[in-house]
């Protein structure tokens, strides 16, 4: 009988993907449990796992998915790898702690999903969407991954979302990280990124630590970062160091 279940409610969520009814898709999902779902993640027709991927974020449970995401993100189908990440960052995204067990296997995937987003052979919408999950499952005033790592690879885009990324208020820890990317970053909008995430603390902390960490050539190179640049929120973010330090 179980297994008459986990068959009907494949068929289901495939058939509700099949006509191109994704909401159904999900709901299907949702219905269907984490089991199946999970099954179906590992099915050998790219229909079934592109319909579990759709109904993943929606079940009960969907933590407990994302190491089969994972595998499927580190897989060599572009089609399955990419829509894998992007679920997994949704369900990070609606994912809390609620013991310690719970937090000891979030700090695995945190750890499974930091590492695919450092991996160089990893399509760049996958590498971004896996330091979305890392960084949504982070601890308190932490980034959820080792930001200066990140920043020390050369794609730009990943350094971009890396910055993005920063929690606010930035965590201590990550304001001597930032600004030496504002002052070093070969990139404008990865340092303007890094100086949004640091500035944008000014709305309600006092400058010392971050003009401190800043330092004169963080601040020279905001200026020319800031000057002429077309008004945005991250320039005005950005401009709020060059204020305070006047």
């Amino acid at each position: 009988m179980q297994w008459l279940v986990v068959i009907a409610g494949l068929a289901a969520m495939k058939a509700a993907f099949d006509r191109g009814d994704l909401e159904e898709t999900a709901r299907q999902g949702g219905l269907a449990g984490a089991a199946v779902v999970e099954q179906a993640l590992a099915a050998p027709d790219r229909a079934t796992v592109l319909a579990a991927i759709v109904g993943a974020p929606e079940v009960e449970g969907r933590a407990e998915l994302l190491p089969a995401l994972a595998r499927l993100a580190l897989g060599p189908d572009r089609r399955l790898a990419i829509p894998a990440a992007r679920a997994a960052a949704t369900i990070a995204a609606r994912t809390t702690v609620t013991d310690d067990r719970a937090r000891e296997d979030l700090a695995d995937d945190r750890a499974t999903w930091t590492a695919i987003a450092m991996r160089a052979d990893r399509w760049i919408e996958v590498r971004t969407s896996a330091l979305e999950v890392a960084a949504a499952l982070a601890e308190p005033d932490t980034t959820g991954f080792d930001l200066a790592a990140v920043l020390a690879v050369p794609d730009p885009v990943l350094r971009g979302a890396a910055v993005a990324l920063v929690p606010q208020p930035a965590p201590a820890s990550a304001r001597p990280i930032l600004a030496a990317t504002i002052a070093n970053d070969a990139d404008p909008r990865v340092a303007l990124g890094a100086a949004q995430a640091l500035c944008a603390d000014l709305v309600a902390d006092p400058p010392a630590p971050i003009l401190a960490a800043l330092g004169e050539p963080g601040l020279a190179r905001l200026r020319t970062l800031v000057t002429g640049a077309h008004p945005s929120a991250m320039i005005r973010d950005a401009a709020r160091c060059l204020a305070a330090s006047k």
